[in-house]
């Protein structure tokens, strides 16, 4: 059994018209479902594409037909006397012999035979039926026009609205373009997250007793110190605690030392949310490795350049990188600001794997540290944000994941014992339905080259400073 995917059009016709179904054809596949860029494009069945040497013509046509929602006659005197155009349309006639579903679409070509004088003969199927005109190749586009609105499944566009003599009632307007169904895409598709997965993780963690209460008494007496937690009066980290060269040495008792299992703090309802803080922890000085900064709260966004100047991540592929952190000029003319990319990132449970969270943002500043008032700053992110598709986003999303990875294969955080890895490319799941010539590949997305940030403050405006204490939980930025 032959199976076809859904098609919206069958094109019947005869080998003298083959020119002409041919760029009808290409022209139809140009279209979109509903006219906008955004809608998947039209298909068609045309034997020269959908009929392969040594398969059975009688097999994909009927496979054809059925898979087709309209079927598109092109009548011509040649197309009425030949025989494999009447096996089509007849095999549409019997299944619906009054048309009362609208499959049939005829639209007269020719009502000469080329190169004589015979004059077409419509049969009784196709006389009780209104076709289209494209015999006069001025009004193709008129025709074709009409063409598109019968395989939409578009209404007819009816005459202007004109003020009523007769009445005082206001004018309603009449939709031209109302909602049509038909059946799914048979299609599979791939759902993307904005999660990337943990493929390996420390395997044992470190605790020892420590007079410490805060963090901030760790790093005044061990500035550079591997990631940590406190909890209960004892220090938690990935490093190996029984080494001289680990810096948290200098604060803790080196008799209380002891080793714990990672497997068994995940599988603690409470040392669960400790490991999640200490892996929290690796990431927050991952990112400072970079020179992004954190809030406290998970919220990284990237400085500016050591010289106060605009910065600029190198990405393959792009000469010039990609704008990471801008100053900007107000719409007043006068007034600068800067915006940064920034991302709220975190380590996730779902189910036993462990992934990081990327949720992309873009944060404005009067200087490049100081944050705008959270007003302004509400007002300008749902200015940009409320400009961003999908595309835009997994395209952020993709990003933080290169830069996460320092443009290397995999993301490689380091704990001062075993190295947190995670995977660069964002988890994906097969869906068993979707939307036809819809899908976007992942290079794609790193092919636009307009300025993001640009964008992002084109509407901005003077903002002031945010009153809001800094927190004091996260090690200061270097």
């Amino acid at each position: 059994m032959t199976i076809i995917e859904q098609k919206d059009a069958y094109i019947c016709y005869n080998g003298a018209d083959l020119d002409f179904v041919r760029s009808l054809s290409e022209q139809v596949e140009s279209e979109t479902i509903d006219g906008s860029k955004e809608s998947r494009s039209l298909s068609v069945f045309f034997d020269k594409w959908d009929i392969e040497a040594g398969q059975s013509l009688i097999d994909r046509m009927n496979a054809g037909m059925k898979a087709a929602r309209h079927v598109v006659a092109v009548l011509s005197p040649e197309f009425l006397k030949a025989d494999w155009p009447r096996f089509e349309w007849k095999h549409i006639v019997a299944a619906d012999p009054n048309n009362s579903r609208g499959v049939l679409i005829p639209i007269l070509l020719r009502d000469l035979a080329k190169g004589g004088v015979e004059r077409i003969d419509l049969y009784a199927p196709f006389r009780d039926l209104r076709y289209i005109d494209f015999r006069k190749p001025a009004e193709f586009r008129r025709s074709f026009v009409e063409l598109m609105r019968r395989i939409r499944n578009q209404p007819a566009e009816r005459g202007r609205r004109l003020a009523p003599l007769a009445s005082t009632a206001p004018v309603l307007p009449t939709p031209l373009r109302p909602e049509v169904s038909w059946l799914p895409d048979r299609v599979q598709d791939v759902l993307i997250s904005n999660l990337l997965r943990v493929t390996a993780l420390p395997a044992r963690i470190w605790g020892a007793a420590t007079d410490c209460r805060e963090k901030k008494d760790v790093w005044a007496k061990a500035p550079s110190t591997e990631p940590f937690v406190l909890r209960e009066k004892r220090i938690y980290t990935f490093a190996d605690l029984n080494q001289s060269s680990t810096a948290l040495r200098a604060v803790i008792d080196p008799k209380t030392i002891a080793p714990e299992s990672r497997h068994d703090w995940f599988i603690h309802p409470d040392k669960r949310l400790w490991l999640m803080a200490l892996l929290n922890t690796a990431l927050n000085s991952h990112m400072r490795t970079l020179r992004i900064k954190s809030d406290g709260k998970g919220r990284f966004i990237f400085m500016p350049e050591m010289n106060g100047g605009d910065r600029r991540w190198p990405m393959l592929g792009r000469k010039t990188g990609v704008a990471v952190a801008a100053k900007k000029t107000a719409k007043d003319g006068i007034s600068t600001f800067w915006v940064h990319h920034g991302a709220s990132l975190c380590f996730k449970r779902v189910g036993n794997n462990l992934y990081v969270s990327i949720e992309p943002h873009y944060l404005f500043t009067l200087d490049g540290n100081i944050s705008v008032d959270g007003k302004s700053a509400g007002k300008l992110a749902t200015i940009w944000g409320g400009k961003q598709q999908n595309p835009d986003i997994l395209r952020n999303i993709l990003f933080w994941g290169f830069v996460m990875a320092k443009n290397h294969r995999e993301i490689r955080v380091d704990t001062g014992g075993e190295q947190i890895v995670v995977a660069r490319i964002p988890a994906t799941s097969q869906l068993d339905v979707g939307v036809a010539f819809d899908e976007i590949r992942f290079a794609s997305l790193f092919d636009k080259q307009d300025d993001d940030l640009a964008a992002a403050a084109a509407n901005a405006e003077f903002a002031g400073p945010r009153d809001e204490p800094d927190d004091d939980d996260e090690k200061p930025f270097e």
